[in-house]
């Protein structure tokens, strides 16, 4: 008869047998969390694109439009300040 021999793992082998296995079970959730933060983030540049779109065809429709006298006023009101001839102007407090 022959005599089996036992299979004996040195301390070495169990311990790179346990880094693998570590290894195999926490870089998938890495990269799990990863991949949601890019998610996040591609999701947060989407809407900023689309913004940007919007702001995009206001400018091609003002330019498209030329310049009038409404859009000088408005400019003349909403940037500068200034008010038409006895006109009132009032500033509400409680938004600054």
């Amino acid at each position: 008869m022959k005599k089996r021999r036992k299979l004996t793992f040195s301390i070495a082998a169990k311990v790179l047998l346990a880094v693998v296995i570590a290894f195999t079970i926490f870089k998938p959730i890495s990269l799990q969390i990863q991949i949601r933060d890019l998610q996040k983030q591609s999701a947060t540049l989407d809407d900023a694109i689309d913004d940007k779109k919007v702001v995009n065809k206001d400018l091609k429709d003002s330019l498209e439009e030329g310049v009038t006298d409404e859009s000088i006023a408005k400019i003349a009101r909403d940037v500068l300040g200034y008010a038409s001839p006895g006109e009132r102007v009032f500033i509400d407090s409680s938004e600054q």
